[in-house]
């Protein structure tokens, strides 16, 4: 057993727990290993997922090509929503371990591991360089002149916007592997001694250089501390990039300034939910119960209700901006995306991105259960998954052809339902995502290990009169 007897004792049973750092390494080196049979099968089921999802890929390609991007509305989604959860768990991780908080340490390798499924992004990209219509249209010309598209470049550099943002998601991929890379190498330095196979000859590879000298562990903080600073950057710059090339471009007129800040805001608001359910699943059935205590979800669920009221406001100040402004343009925008056309999903999305999780994170008592945020995280899941429907599909299918070149969107398309090959490549894209997932847990351990043995230093349980109470250090 690696742990001892959690503390507290009431409603603060199990809050927190004190690991046993002699035997941390042994025991989550032999959870890294095992196979359990609940594993095998998700891992089964989600990689027929996968398979469908391809098979869904190559069908859209054989029956529609490349040419139009219409058809490609629910792929955009599907990409978007596993672009901004595994995008934003990077920054999760970085943020915390910036501000130095405590209870942050048994998410932070959960959430790096979401760098991993970053090279699915990648791969999912691709495609969509040759769908996104060029910026200026080459067989229509008005009074001499060629028609342009309103986007983001207004200068029009070489290889604008395509090759622009290939190298943009491509460096946040990189960016965010070398994070995983610097943030696990004294695991798998220590790891690598009681290793075999595989996982033997990459830990000693990524790490064969690894000692723990005083050096080093500067090295490392220094060098987390600056690539998180370029990863930051880095990841608001594509937020606004993605959102604006593959949303806002796509529908004649729309100009919006708070979009690419809602979409950000959704982005830290899933990320934060799927990390509370992975650790969630490993405290129940991970056997991980004696490294995560309940604390971890009470601290993490403060942060997502700020969020998620966060959220909340911004899709206000997008849609009183709108309503307000009362040209015909701004209204179809309103009537496209909120009050007819995708209606019922902006509903879906309100209640599941809003209403729903704070309803949950609102009562003290479910704040402070493992439960209670991880049910928000999942909720939260949900509401980014229609808020990427919303927005990509209407935005995909809102000008055809020629008509996407024009000034304004003169009428309110028609909703855009999805086929069976939508069906497959949204549920494949979810299942290679968390395929991919489950297989870093396998190489990688899902415990930061030299980080929560650093927390044991700094904490203990101690009395003070009558009362008992978590003692904890702080090193800075």
């Amino acid at each position: 057993m690696a742990v001892t007897e959690p503390k507290g004792h009431g409603q603060h049973a199990g809050m927190w727990v004190f690991p046993d750092a002699a035997v941390m390494t042994q025991d989550v080196g032999e959870k890294t290993k095992a196979m359990p049979r609940p594993f095998t099968t998700a891992l089964a089921v989600t990689g027929i997922f996968f398979i469908l999802g391809i098979v869904g890929f190559i069908a859209r390609a054989v029956d529609d090509g490349f040419d139009d991007i219409a058809p490609w509305g629910y792929y955009m989604a599907i990409f978007s929503m596993v672009f901004m959860v595994t995008s934003g768990a990077p920054l999760v991780a970085l943020a915390f371990r910036f501000t130095k908080s405590h209870w942050r340490r048994p998410l932070s390798r959960v959430a790096e591991l979401f760098s991993i499924v970053g090279i699915l992004n990648l791969l999912m990209f691709i495609p969509l360089m040759f769908l996104l219509p060029g910026i200026a249209n080459p067989d229509a010309v008005i009074e001499g002149e060629l028609a342009v598209r309103r986007t983001i470049w207004f200068e029009g550099p070489i290889g604008a916007p395509h090759a622009w943002d290939l190298v943009g998601v491509a460096f946040l991929t990189i960016t965010s592997l070398t994070i995983l890379w610097i943030s696990a190498k004294p695991d798998m330095a220590e790891c690598r001694d009681t290793a075999t196979g595989f996982r033997r000859w990459l830990y000693n590879y990524l790490a064969g250089n690894w000692y723990g000298t005083k050096r080093q562990w500067n090295a490392q903080k220094a060098g987390l501390a600056l690539l998180g600073a370029f990863y930051f950057m880095t990841l608001i710059f594509m937020h606004f990039v993605i959102s604006s090339d593959y949303a806002q471009s796509l529908i004649p007129g729309w100009k919006d300034s708070i979009f690419p800040v809602i979409y950000t805001i959704t982005s830290l608001q899933m990320s934060l939910g799927a990390i509370l359910v992975v650790l969630f699943i490993m405290r129940r059935w991970g056997g991980y119960e004696g490294y995560i205590g309940k604390s971890t979800f009470w601290s993490a669920s403060k942060v997502l209700l700020g969020v998620t009221l966060l959220w909340v406001y911004h899709l206000f100040a997008f849609f009183i901006t709108f309503w307000y402004g009362r040209l015909e343009i701004e209204q179809n925008v309103i009537k496209y995306l909120v009050t007819d056309t995708y209606a019922i999903i902006f509903l879906l999305n309100l209640i599941f991105s809003f209403a729903a999780p704070f309803a949950v994170l609102l009562w003290n008592p479910v704040r402070r259960s493992a439960w209670g945020p991880a049910l928000a995280g999942v909720l939260v899941l949900f509401g980014g998954l229609m808020f990427n429907i919303r927005i990509f599909v209407g935005s995909a299918n809102a000008a055809p052809g020629a008509e996407l070149y024009k000034a304004f969107m003169e009428h309110v398309p028609a909703p855009v339902y999805p086929d069976i090959w939508d069906v497959f490549m949204v549920v494949g894209g979810l299942g290679a995502a968390v395929f991919l997932y489950l297989a870093a847990t396998k190489l990688m351990p899902l415990i930061s290990i030299w980080e929560v043995k650093e927390g044991t230093l700094y904490q203990k349980w101690g009395k003070f009169i009558r009362g008992e109470y978590l003692i904890l250090g702080k090193p800075e």
